[in-house]
């Protein structure tokens, strides 16, 4: 799992650290339905925001695919620091990322952080 903010390069370092992929799955512009395999999942709040909206519980989505990310390397957005949104749809969403981040990182044998292209290991 690597989590980061927005183009701090996240992606750029997962392909540094682990190679070519088999296949990309970026939820940002894919739902979340089409990981099926091992491969690199970019923008897992971006999925999470999908599902929501589709009135999917993701927690229980990706718990349930927890088989499937064992075999990928997950990138995230830190979208949690700065000022609380005033829609409670935002507010649900950030917190519902927030967990399900805490659950995967529990979950996952590596965990880094990305900022400015430099990674800090948190975790394996």
């Amino acid at each position: 799992m690597i989590l980061g903010g927005r183009y701090m390069g996240k992606r750029d370092y997962a392909v540094r650290l682990y190679g070519a992929f088999p296949a990309v799955y970026d939820l940002e512009h894919d739902s979340p339905d089409i990981m099926a395999g091992p491969g690199l999942v970019l923008n897992l709040h971006a999925g999470v925001k999908s599902l929501m909206t589709r009135g999917i519980d993701p927690a229980g989505y990706f718990a349930g695919m927890i088989g499937t990310l064992r075999e990928c390397v997950i990138t995230c957005d830190e979208i949690s620091g700065g000022i609380i949104p005033a829609d409670g749809f935002a507010r649900k969403w950030r917190d519902e990322t927030g967990r399900l981040c805490q659950y995967l990182a529990g979950k996952a044998d590596i965990v880094d952080r990305v900022f400015a292209g430099l990674a800090l290991r948190l975790k394996g």
